[in-house]
């Protein structure tokens, strides 16, 4: 499980890296430091039909369906992979911009609770358990929308589509 979700972080910084624009940031336009990261996600929509192939029919459908794949798939590399980052913050700011999963959306509420605990010395061992097993539980519950989002990815497309996504660390 460990190297499945290795394989899939690995996987994502590669797409987001083939796919981001060379001129992005050199431009110095967007948000921060020139860095607009909706520009980037809707250039990585486009630069995606193209590799697909797929006409604007199927654009119709699939569209939707991917974006939800990526939304989960952000959503369940942070909650894995989020609590790293707080390895790069001073103990006790527990505000910091590291426990928002990498900048992205509202904190885990379950990352919080723990990170919290774990900051007291004197919290007892069964709330930090109960704590790492919500924790857990989040986790499963990201995994199988991911997986289940995938299916239903997965169902509309054609057998070329779906290996392109492979390829790009979108489907597995």
């Amino acid at each position: 499980m460990k190297h499945n979700a290795k394989t899939l972080l690995i996987a994502v910084a590669a797409t987001a890296l083939f796919l981001l624009p060379q001129n992005t940031v050199a431009q110095g336009r967007g948000g921060r430091g020139g860095f607009d990261p909706a520009q980037m996600r809707q250039r990585m929509i486009e630069r995606i039909q193209t590799r697909l192939g797929a006409s604007d029919e199927e654009w119709q459908v699939i569209q939707p369906l991917l974006e939800d794949v990526m939304s989960k798939q952000r959503a369940a590399t942070g909650a894995r992979y989020g609590g790293l980052m707080m390895l790069f913050r001073p103990r006790g700011d527990a505000g910091g911009r590291s426990s928002r999963r990498f900048g992205r959306g509202a904190p885990d509420p379950t990352v919080e609770a723990l990170q919290k605990a774990l900051e007291k010395k004197d919290t007892p061992p069964a709330e930090i358990k109960a704590k790492l097993k919500a924790l857990r539980e989040s986790r499963a519950r990201a995994e199988a929308a991911l997986k289940a989002s995938r299916e239903k990815l997965r169902a509309v497309l054609t057998l070329r589509q779906e290996a392109e996504l492979v390829m790009l660390g979108v489907l597995d």
